[in-house]
């Protein structure tokens, strides 16, 4: 490896002072860019396996090294749902929505973990909000059902579980859609 590198840098040795230091820079940023790309399918990947520990450290260490990554954000904020860390979710998935406002994973789960943790208000108002910006989504008829029963006040903890039982079932169910479909494309 220092090899290549030292064959890389000998012509940049001729350049002009600032553009050899730029490509010096953009050299070692595209060596260690695959270092987050790396946690991240990790923790991408312990998080489908269901350990969320591993996932909660991959996606941290992703984070540390990038973190303006709104993907880790939303999968570390999953992985802390899935582990009852609601407050730690809500935290990161605010994080991932204000990165990306259009992550419909992120916007979904927030609403989850604030109902979870017990604040129905932020909850009506997240998936509202969901609502006005992907009114006729897949998950919209649940969400619609879910704000009804929790503006009727009539909820409890097993009323709660259901309503995100129910909204995780579709949101995987879309994924599932959603990697099966360039396959489906391509087999026309």
């Amino acid at each position: 490896m220092f090899k290549k590198l030292i064959l890389v840098l000998i012509p940049i040795l001729n350049l002009p002072f600032m553009l050899m230091e730029l490509l010096i820079v953009l050299i070692f940023a595209i060596i260690f860019s695959g270092c987050v790309g790396t946690h991240y399918m990790a923790g991408e990947r312990y998080l489908e396996q269901e350990k969320y520990p591993e996932a909660i450290n991959s996606l941290e260490t992703a984070l540390e090294k990038n973190p303006r990554y709104p993907e880790a954000h939303t999968l570390l904020g999953i992985a802390y749902y899935k582990t009852e860390m609601y407050e730690q979710a809500i935290s990161e998935l605010n994080v991932a929505k204000e990165l990306q406002i259009s992550d419909k994973r992120a916007r979904l789960f927030l609403g989850m973990a604030y109902l979870m943790n017990g604040n129905t208000d932020n909850a009506i108002t997240e998936w509202g909000s969901y609502l006005d910006t992907f009114p006729s989504d897949n998950v919209s008829e649940v969400l619609l059902k879910s704000i009804s029963l929790l503006k009727s006040g009539e909820i409890s903890s097993e009323n709660a579980d259901f309503m995100t039982n129910s909204i995780e079932a579709v949101i995987v169910q879309e994924y599932k859609i959603r990697d099966v479909a360039p396959y489906y494309r391509a087999s026309r």
